[in-house]
């Protein structure tokens, strides 16, 4: 049975921000575009993506009583949480030095999502004792 007490403060995060990002990816992200338009897919997209993955794990682990496998071809969920977070820090910084045009909401908000993505990813990593963070 999935566990059912209440989210951790690093799942709060990752499910926050990955709704965050999924939300602001269809509001202005640079220009007039959302991280859907036509010049940002499928870049752009990744961001939100991630955060879709990451928080739909934990909300479906925590509140739907769904059991998931302890890995996933042979990595962890938390060590899956850790990559995709490095991933969408990494390029959420991409997206801030980036001159691609004019930031716009979606994109702050994006970029925002991506480091909070990480921080919850490594809080979780401390939170599970899985050492795989000193």
């Amino acid at each position: 049975m999935a566990n059912q007490q209440s989210p951790t403060p690093a799942e709060i995060t990752i499910m926050s921000a990955g709704a965050v990002m999924i939300i602001f990816s269809f509001v202005s992200f640079a220009g007039d575009r959302s991280s859907w338009g036509k010049g940002l897919f499928p870049i752009a997209t990744l961001l939100p993506l991630y955060g879709l993955i990451m928080g739909l794990q934990i909300a479906l682990t925590k509140f739907a009583s769904l059991d998931l496998p302890r890995s996933v071809l042979g990595f962890t969920w938390e060590q899956i949480h850790l990559a995709l977070g490095s991933m969408a820090a990494l390029m959420a910084i991409g997206w801030l030095l980036t001159d691609y045009g004019p930031k716009q909401i979606g994109m702050w908000f994006e970029i925002l999502g991506g480091i909070a993505l990480v921080v919850g990813a490594v809080m979780l990593q401390h939170e599970r004792n899985t050492g795989a963070i000193g």
